[in-house]
């Protein structure tokens, strides 16, 4: 068949870029050889945040007594909290499909490899299709590192196992302290269960800004971090590792391999359409142009940002310039959240990054429990803080962090902001509801006016 635009991959970037150029009138193909939704809604995003809601809610029930909440006998089932997650990921699956046959656009079920610059080939069938255009949207896979002992190791599992599990680990080490190792961290030690993340960087979540993450470090109670340590080697159930104090050794139940993704760019045909690629991804420019012209490729497969949110932007974007208009994506202004208890959420730049630009800028940090909101729920015990960096001379923002309950729902303020240039004195005049931990924002901002 002929269309204007067939997108390969159904995740966050393929079915967002299908629907806006299918409301913008191009004849739209989606091919997807597993369940739409892609890695985000069916082995990522929305199953993780149904597990960590479980263990929030577990968590406040048995500590709620000093609110005024005494709950006894109170249990988790994990079996339980698995069918939630499923039951969650279902209804989502039949929301996209229902929202791309709404906008007329061709689903089509199978495995997609380019055959050329302008057509694409369905493995199982063998049926060609052509387009004036071709998204590429294939995702990432977890990433798994050449550690001796962890290839068929039963124990040694990556995401993907961990979320299809039926019983809990009795104990969790996980190599990798990112975003996905810390949530995982912060789910399993909710109900007890021993987890030791070992971190080969300095720091977990190295990405974040620094003094942030040191607040939000304070948070993961019960979880044994080591930092600055190589994993040498699996045997079995035990990790062995290394660092500069110590050569020693953690036994578990399950290891996780928590140490990245890569993109899928294998059995894709981006040989036979002269797509060029290499170990970071599909090589694109600033609007997710192959070298080939009428290739395009974005998400996780290009590399740039492995965020399902930045897909979504980045497939809304190229849609919209292939019907002709021409939209920029907002690269330097993509927000990150990481689920915890609380959560932790930042856009813009961090402070390591401002003091190496060289930019003159001053900052405001304030405690989290300086808001009415965040004391009234959570107490003088619980950590938290909101960070402002703005530049000097012209009060430009230039990026907020926040360790909070709601984190995530609130950092998109921020994002507006500093991607359209506000100011410090600008956005002192805007109103924030009160009594909200969305305040912390303003408070932290009055801080520089002074």
């Amino acid at each position: 068949m002929v269309f204007d635009l067939i997108i390969l991959g159904g995740g966050p970037g393929g079915y967002v870029a299908a629907e806006q150029a299918a409301t913008l009138g191009l004849k739209v193909a989606l091919v997807e050889k597993q369940a739409l939704g892609g890695t985000c809604l069916n082995r990522g995003c929305i199953p993780t945040k149904s597990l960590l809601n479980s263990a929030k809610l577990y968590r406040h029930a048995l500590h709620s007594k000093t609110l005024g909440v005494s709950a006894t006998e109170v249990h988790f089932s994990l079996p339980d909290a698995m069918a939630w997650k499923n039951s969650t990921v279902s209804r989502l699956v039949a929301n996209i499909d229902f929202l791309m046959k709404k906008n007329n656009v061709h689903l089509i079920s199978g495995t997609g490899e380019l055959s050329g610059p302008k057509s694409l080939r369905i493995k199982e069938s063998g049926e060609e299709h052509t387009a004036e255009h071709i998204i590429i949207a294939s995702g990432s896979n977890p990433a798994r590192p050449p550690i001796p002992g962890s290839d068929n190791n039963p124990a040694v599992l990556t995401s993907n196992e961990l979320l299809e599990i039926t019983e809990m680990p009795e104990s969790l080490v996980i190599i990798g302290g990112g975003v996905i190792g810390i949530e995982f961290a912060s789910f399993f030690a909710s109900f007890g269960i021993k987890v030791t993340v070992i971190e080969m960087l300095p720091e977990i979540l190295p990405f974040i800004d620094q003094e942030t993450a040191m607040v939000y470090k304070r948070t993961l109670k019960g979880i044994q971090i080591l930092c600055a340590t190589a994993v040498t080697s699996i045997s079995a159930n035990t990790v062995h590792y290394r660092n500069q104090k110590e050569e020693g050794s953690v036994e578990a139940s399950h290891i996780l391999l928590a140490t990245g993704r890569k993109p899928a760019v294998d059995g894709i045909g981006l040989e036979a359409a002269g797509v060029q690629f290499n170990s970071k991804g599909i090589v694109v420019d600033n609007s997710c142009r192959t070298n080939v012209p009428s290739i395009w490729a974005i998400g996780d497969v290009n590399g740039k940002s492995l965020l399902a949110h930045s897909a979504s932007a980045m497939g809304r974007a190229v849609a919209r310039t292939i019907a002709g208009k021409k939209t920029d994506i907002p690269w330097a202004y993509f927000p990150w959240v990481v689920y915890g208890d609380p959560e932790l959420a930042g856009v813009g730049l961090t402070e390591q990054e401002v003091q190496k630009t060289g930019i003159e800028y001053v900052k405001s940090s304030l405690p989290a429990r300086a808001n009415g909101r965040f004391l009234a729920e959570n107490g003088m015990t619980a950590h938290g803080l909101c960070k402002i960096l703005a530049e000097k001379n012209s009060g430009r923002i230039l990026g907020a962090h926040i360790v909070s309950p709601y984190a995530g729902e609130i950092i998109w303020g921020m994002q507006y902001a500093i991607m359209n240039g506000a100011t410090v004195a600008e956005l002192e005049n805007a109103v924030f509801p009160h009594p909200t931990v969305s305040e912390l924002f303003h408070d932290a901002i009055g801080g520089l006016s002074h």
